[in-house]
């Protein structure tokens, strides 16, 4: 004896039929019709990037004069004395400044002779690779 069901998956009709096979409960057989394929949804659009802002503006040391030299910060640092004044005639090799940097005493000589012009830094300034420290005339 068979027995034929309507079954609804989804909204998809399905007929059903289970057949007994005597004696023994067992698990009912079915046919099923073939299941559609769905295409799977679209993905949501991605929103584009948020643009990245300009950078802010970084200022920019004074410009030196024709014929002058600088002395510059050869690594980051804190500068812990200043051994010149302005209007002091250096030679080249002098000693003008001490730069502390990663835990250690860094000398900075004058690399010409000339007569300082400006000192840009002070004891206990912090300093970035590339800053004028002392101008040269």
């Amino acid at each position: 004896m068979s027995l034929k069901y309507k079954v609804t998956v989804d909204g998809t009709a399905y007929t059903v039929e289970v057949e007994e096979l005597g004696g023994v409960a067992s698990a009912p057989a079915a046919a099923f019709a073939p299941v559609a394929r769905v295409a799977p949804a679209a993905p949501a659009p991605v929103a584009a990037p948020a643009p990245t802002p300009a950078p802010a503006a970084v200022p920019v040391a004074a410009p030196v004069a024709a014929g002058t030299s600088t002395i510059e910060a050869p690594m980051p640092g804190k500068v812990l004395d200043v051994k010149v004044a302005v209007g002091a005639t250096v030679n080249s090799g002098d000693l003008v400044l001490m730069l502390e940097a990663m835990k250690m005493e860094n000398e900075i000589f004058a690399p010409t002779a000339g007569t300082v012009k400006e000192v840009r830094v002070k004891s206990g300034d912090s300093v970035n690779t590339g800053d004028v420290l002392i101008v040269l005339g």
